[in-house]
């Protein structure tokens, strides 16, 4: 199978790829085990006060109304039909990503960026439970309101066809721009891309299918290699989100604008987004089978860390009970 390689700013693809887990040059890799998570699973780690952090942060958005709750890759998700603030636990914090409408001006918000034409992302950091308090907490409950607005049917209904040709035309006349539709992507386009995609991702043995984020998105047994975004926030795209070695997103994008572009959330780690419809089949299956070979290497890398890492400790309790003896 071809493996894509860029070389001053030129694509070139080559027949196999290097498995990680054996070291050789083949067409496939090995086969995995499943990759699951929980709640459980993402929480056990977190010092008292993170939990009862967690907990009171928790049971605060749970009394917003229906929802559903659910652990996806190393977040746990706060969706209605679309999510409106995830948690990412991490070991000295609670990292929380909060979808709104409007931009907030507050020292308590560390980053705010574009999500989509209509949604901003806010992230904030919370390390004690006393800070589950307002404005957090009004600005979660905003954020549940304003996910709500965004699937009313009236919500897109409020704008004119008027006023709907008037910013089609100004989007076209932006440069850097792909133009696109202003309606939302057709149904048929997403499951005939989807199809494009599935087919590629399941030929690579050990790939496990499952929704993240409310999407289709393919993983190793330890790392995502492929998210599926059809009309991601209502954008008018229908692509995927890969995983590249560094440098390689800048390239791709200088080459080609109206194929590349940097997604929101992970672009900001070197991931490139692919427009599925600019690329064949035979560039699809090398992009893929590269973003697949990119997750093996950072996860060989990873293991090989964790092995020294526990040989020096063996070692170093080893010279301990010697010094004793």
């Amino acid at each position: 199978m071809p493996r894509l390689v860029v070389f001053r700013g030129k694509i070139y693809f080559m027949a196999g790829h290097e498995c990680y887990h054996c070291k050789r040059w083949v067409e496939e890799g090995e086969s995995h085990d499943c990759w699951s998570t929980t709640e459980a699973a993402l929480t056990r780690h977190l010092s008292d006060d993170l939990r009862e952090a967690w907990e009171r942060l928790r049971e605060t958005a749970a009394s917003f109304g229906e929802q559903r709750i659910y652990a996806s890759h190393h977040s746990i998700m706060f969706s209605r039909k679309t999510c409106y603030f995830f948690v990412r636990p991490k070991q000295k914090y609670l990292e929380l990503c909060v979808f709104l409408g409007r931009r907030l001006e507050d020292p308590q918000v560390r980053c705010v960026d574009q999500a989509s034409k209509s949604k901003l992302y806010h992230l904030i950091r919370i390390t004690h439970r006393d800070e589950i308090e307002p404005p957090i907490t009004d600005w979660l409950q905003e954020a549940y309101a304003f996910s709500d607005e965004l699937s009313t049917p009236s919500a897109s209904k409020s704008t004119t066809p008027e006023k709907q040709t008037t910013r089609k035309r100004k989007s076209a006349q932006q440069p850097g721009e792909v133009p696109r539709n202003a309606g939302p992507a057709s149904k048929r386009g997403l499951e005939k891309q989807l199809a494009r995609v599935r087919r590629v991702c399941t030929s690579i043995p050990g790939t496990i299918e499952k929704l993240s984020h409310g999407e289709p998105t393919f993983f190793t047994p330890e790392r995502v290699f492929t998210m599926f975004a059809g009309d991601h926030h209502g954008d008018g795209r229908i692509a995927v989100w890969l995983p590249a070695s560094p440098g390689v997103q800048a390239e791709l994008i200088a080459e080609s604008p109206d194929t590349y572009f940097r997604p929101p959330y992970v672009g900001a780690s070197g991931w490139v987004g692919v427009e599925l419809s600019k690329v064949d089949d035979e560039q699809l299956q090398a992009l893929i089978r590269e973003a697949f070979r990119v997750v093996n290497a950072k996860s060989a890398a990873s293991r090989s860390s964790r092995t020294l890492a526990t040989a020096r400790r063996e070692q170093a309790d080893r010279r301990k009970l010697k010094r004793k003896l």
